[in-house]
């Protein structure tokens, strides 16, 4: 019995290792695919304060560093804030730590606050325009209600100071993920009901050619600063440092993305207008 378990643990690394491969081919593949040339500059965003809603922990990173970055850069960060929509409790790690399944579901929405913490200050995000939406019963459409009260507050403050607010979130159409969808729908509703003035969305680089090229709005950390702060974000996710409360959780769901982004040496980030159909 002690041989066939052990065989069987070997049989198991040895397919861990072939996923773990196979994945590492892919994201390469892909990687080179969606490679982006490089950005003379920047666009501008529109809005005096922009506001980010990722809707799970590493999602501003993978798909908005650079934007966020560049928001920084031309509005300032005391007018760049992030809203965490929900703090993603149903992440599945494929190669979760010891005690992960032991973690009660407030402790594990602790985890994954502290790595998004961590790599919003990595980011330069102001600690004070860093907002966490409590994951709130029964389910993901409540956190999509107070997503949207969120959004009229920062449009409505914003209009009472004479000043105008840039709104990014997901695609509401161009995406895999669900939630992601309904993320996005929430800005994009805001924008068609006219509540709110200026919106962008971004996508998952499989989906740049997807989108007519009037509407790509493309973002790169074009100097080393910005370069050096994107990279320090993504090592806040996919380090592993226990007494910091980092268990690069998101990294471990989802490692192929963070394997792409780092393959393009601009760290694009992909974002649409919200004249995409859908």
């Amino acid at each position: 019995m002690t041989v066939l378990r052990w065989a069987a643990r070997v049989a198991q690394w040895r397919s861990v290792r072939a996923v773990a491969a196979v994945i590492l081919v892919l994201a390469v593949c892909v990687g080179e695919i969606v490679h982006e040339p490089r950005l003379a500059h920047n666009p501008v965003f529109a809005g005096d304060v922009v506001v980010f809603y990722p809707e799970h922990p590493d999602d501003e990173v993978l798909w908005g560093g650079s934007a966020v970055r560049a928001a920084i850069d031309t509005k300032g960060a005391d007018n760049v804030y992030v809203v965490l929509v929900s703090r993603g409790l149903g992440a599945t790690p494929f190669l979760k730590p010891a005690h992960f399944n032991a973690l009660s579901s407030v402790q594990r929405g602790t985890l994954r606050e502290d790595e998004f913490r961590a790599a919003m200050a990595a980011l330069g995000v102001e600690s004070r325009n860093v907002v966490v939406l409590q994951d709130s019963a029964p389910g993901p459409d409540d956190n999509f209600a107070e997503m949207r009260r969120t959004a009229l507050r920062f449009e409505r403050a914003a209009a009472a100071a004479g000043r105008t607010v840039t709104h990014v979130a997901h695609s509401y159409v161009l995406d895999n993920n669900r939630l992601h969808r309904g993320n996005g729908r929430v800005i994009k509703s805001l924008l068609d009901e006219g509540l709110i003035t200026d919106a962008l969305f971004w996508i998952k680089p499989e989906f740049r050619y997807n989108v007519p090229a009037g509407d790509l709005v493309r973002f790169q950390a074009l100097t080393p600063v910005d370069s050096a702060a994107v990279h320090a974000a993504i090592n806040a996710y996919t380090r592993t440092e226990p007494r910091a409360g980092l268990e690069a959780i998101g990294f471990r769901s989802t490692p192929w993305y963070f394997w792409m982004l780092e393959w393009d040496a601009n760290l694009t980030s992909l974002l649409h207008t919200a004249a995409v159909p859908g």
